[in-house]
């Protein structure tokens, strides 16, 4: 009985770290592809002409996160002094501990934000050492290790076409939130 559940816990640990074979697009500048594996909760468009999308990852997703579009990586910030609420209370989990990565191109600034939900202690970034360099969509930029929430800003709302809504289920560099027109 042991045996039978230290090989469940296994196979549990090696199905949650599974790595998919990420699509990389160069210099894709006008398609936004989601960020993460997950349920989008909250789609909201703010008064700075911003739009905020967050995605939810269960349990079950796939806990790597990608680059959304091509770009120059401008700032990251680890703010290591927040708080582990449940990563779906929206409200509650703003204040969790998180990782802030800024990509910048023609479009503007996107933020992409890794939180750490109730069970989460830890985010692995790939990226921290790499300001002002290039990144292309697709490309990992982190992990967060087991529960846990990523939201998006995206710049010029009123330039970008979305394509997904909320309840909608993304598959991360394959499923397309929006494009630029």
């Amino acid at each position: 009985m042991f045996l039978f559940i230290v090989l469940f816990f296994i196979l549990l640990y090696l199905f949650f770290y599974r790595f998919p074979k990420p699509i990389i697009r160069k210099n894709n500048f006008d398609h936004v592809y989601s960020p993460a594996f997950g349920k989008i909760m909250k789609i909201i468009r703010q008064s700075d002409n911003t739009l905020f999308i967050a995605i939810f990852l269960s349990p079950l997703d796939i806990h790597y996160q990608f680059c959304p579009v091509s770009g120059i990586i401008k700032d990251f910030k680890y703010d290591r002094t927040g708080q582990f609420e449940l990563a779906y209370e929206l409200n509650k989990s703003n204040n969790n501990e998180k990782v802030i990565t800024t990509i910048q191109n023609k479009h503007g600034d996107f933020k992409i934000y890794q939180i750490a939900g109730f069970l989460v202690r830890r985010i692995s970034s790939y990226i921290e050492k790499n300001k002002n360099t290039t990144i292309d969509s697709g490309e990992a930029i982190g992990l967060i290790h087991f529960g846990s929430r990523v939201d998006i800003i995206i710049p010029k709302a009123t330039e970008f076409n979305l394509k997904v809504k909320e309840g909608d289920y993304v598959n991360g560099f394959n499923s397309m939130l929006g494009y630029y027109y």
